[in-house]
């Protein structure tokens, strides 16, 4: 992985770094455009299901001002991204097929479903 102390220079769309020679140790510079970057970092974003132990840099959750600061470095535009997301379709009521309209979705837990916890009730006490 990649520190931040190793990023030497991002100027004109380019990211220059340093990073340590597997086969030699020795310590060499390299220069990428900004999307094959975020493409070499990304590779060590785990897949979904596992966690990571600590946050670092940009990924860290107080950094979202970092985050926006790179969308306008590298020119990314939201409403391209969102271009290859196909529609959903229609969801219709059961009752009536009229189209429903989504208020508030929310996100499935991962893993295995929990059971509610029990319900306590109060038992009735008959008067001696």
């Amino acid at each position: 992985m990649i520190r931040e102390q190793d990023i030497v220079v991002c100027a004109d769309g380019k990211v220059t770094f340093r990073y340590r020679d597997a086969q030699s140790g020795n310590m060499m510079l390299r220069t990428v455009s900004g999307p094959e970057f975020l493409w070499l970092v990304l590779q060590h974003v785990l897949p979904k299901g596992f966690r990571r132990a600590r946050n670092f840099g940009f990924l860290h959750p107080n950094c979202k001002h970092l985050i926006a600061l790179l969308h306008l470095l590298l020119k990314f535009i939201p409403t391209l991204a969102s271009d290859c997301v196909k529609p959903r379709p229609a969801v219709r009521c059961p009752c009536c097929g009229a189209a429903m309209k989504i208020v508030k979705t929310r996100i499935p837990a991962s893993g295995p479903p929990r059971t509610p916890p029990p319900v306590h009730t109060a038992r009735a006490t008959s008067a001696r």
